[in-house]
C-alpha cells in the first residue's frame, strides 16, 4: 500500500514567543497525522466509530529534535509499529519540509474499546478492519 504523508503549514497560533512552535502543538500535529493516516490506509476515524469501535490512547511520547517556526510546513510520516488486534502503536516523524530537518520523533499506544470503553479484540468479531491494520503494516510512502 502507497500513501503521501499528512502536510501542512505551521500556524502563528501554534508559536511562542521565541517564534517556535510550543512543545504541547506536536501533540495536535500527531493526532491530525494520525487521523490522516488511518483515512488514507481505509480505516477512518468516522468508520471506526459508527461500527462501535473506539481507539483510546493509551501513552504518548515526544523527543524533539529541531524546531519548526511559522509560516513553515511540516511533514509527518506515520508507521505502525505494533498491531495486535487489541493493541496499536504508532510512530510518527514530523520533519521540516523546508529544510528536510526531523523535528519531532514520537509515539502513541492505543487500545481498541467498544462504545462502552470495554477493551475488544478487533481480529474476532471486525476481520475487515484487521485486516486493514495488517495491510498498513507495510505502507510506503510516495
Amino acid at each position: 500500500m502507497r500513501i503521501t504523508p499528512y502536510t501542512r503549514m505551521v500556524f502563528y497560533h501554534e508559536t511562542d514567543r521565541m517564534d517556535i512552535v510550543n512543545h504541547s502543538n506536536y501533540v495536535h500535529m500527531m493526532e491530525e497525522a494520525r487521523v490522516d493516516f488511518m483515512k488514507k490506509i481505509g480505516v477512518g476515524y468516522d468508520e471506526l466509530e459508527a461500527q462501535g469501535v473506539l481507539l483510546p490512547v493509551l501513552n504518548l511520547s515526544c523527543q524533539y529534535k529541531n524546531s519548526l517556526h511559522f509560516g513553515e510546513h511540516l511533514t509527518v510520516y506515520t508507521y505502525i509499529t505494533k498491531y495486535n488486534g487489541f493493541r496499536l502503536e504508532l510512530h510518527y516523524d514530523i520533519f521540516c519540509t523546508e529544510t528536510g530537518k526531523l523535528c519531532v520523533s514520537g509515539t502513541s499506544a492505543h487500545c481498541f474499546t467498544n462504545a462502552e470503553l470495554r477493551p475488544i479484540r478487533i481480529g474476532e468479531k471486525f476481520s475487515e478492519l484487521h485486516a486493514f491494520f495488517h495491510s498498513a503494516m507495510e505502507i510506503e510512502y510516495l
